[in-house]
């Protein structure tokens, strides 16, 4: 059975100009393409489409998601994987929709929220660090996984609780008007650095690219985006201050 170019974009949500995208960029090929320019799917075809998109909706750019279904020669097993990973992030959306309810619960009342537990569903982990080494393909995330690979669950639960305690008080800065390139500002990056040393050597040029990540959609900005709107761009404009003055 094949499938005109109209037909898969109604049954898969994406428009034929993306599909046309996808072709022009070797993401995803037709099976055939008639003398009148018509694009023609098959099965094969329509398999690899749920696998981009469902890569895609795992916050991977096309890239990496191109190099991954490229290196999957069982369709079953790579579907498997997916399915992990799909498993995967709804237990951490859960973690991460439990904390946000538990915060709205605590502003309605008035009461303060334990800080440690304001930041549940965003733990720095293995998880995680497969997550964004797919993500974003960088290089740095090798160094992170050999420096980490003996952690035990407790040294990952202490470097997110330190790494909490720093969020805690950046947030606080930012609520309080404080600049971002503020000596008070700059302290908090002093101690987060030497926390992240822990996992990787940031250089000058790494630590400004990791600002700018702050920029791009994903777990990172996300998670600062649940705790105020502004503390990305706040963090990022920081980080870029620390390093252009500091390192």
């Amino acid at each position: 059975m094949t499938w005109s170019i109209q037909e898969v974009a109604g049954m898969s949500g994406i428009t034929s100009r993306t599909l046309r995208y996808y072709d022009e960029i070797g993401l995803l090929r037709p099976d055939s393409v008639e003398t009148n320019g018509y694009r023609q799917y098959e099965r094969t075809q329509v398999l690899r489409l749920q696998q981009i998109l469902l890569l895609r909706d795992l916050g991977l750019d096309l890239t990496t998601i191109r190099a991954v279904v490229d290196s999957e020669r069982d369709p079953v097993e790579a579907l498997r994987g997916h399915h992990r990973r799909l498993l995967d992030e709804r237990s951490r959306l859960d973690r991460l929709a439990e904390t946000v309810a538990a915060t709205i619960e605590h502003l309605e009342k008035g009461t303060d929220m334990p800080a440690e537990n304001l930041f549940k569903g965003f733990e720095f982990g293995p998880e995680y660090i497969d997550r964004e080494q797919q993500r974003t393909n960088h290089p740095e995330y090798n160094e992170v996984k050999a420096k980490t690979a003996n952690w035990s669950e407790e040294h990952f639960a202490s470097f997110n609780d330190q790494g909490a305690q720093l969020e805690t008080r950046l947030l606080a800065l930012l609520r309080a008007g404080v600049a971002h390139d503020d000596d008070a500002t700059l302290a908090v990056l002093e101690d987060d650095l030497e926390l992240q040393k822990q996992v990787w050597t940031p250089g000058k040029a790494g630590y400004l690219a990791l600002a700018e990540s702050l920029s791009e959609p994903g777990e990172w900005q996300a998670h600062m985006d649940s705790l105020d709107p502004r503390l990305a761009d706040y963090l990022r404009d920081a980080m870029i201050a620390y390093a252009n003055g500091r390192m």
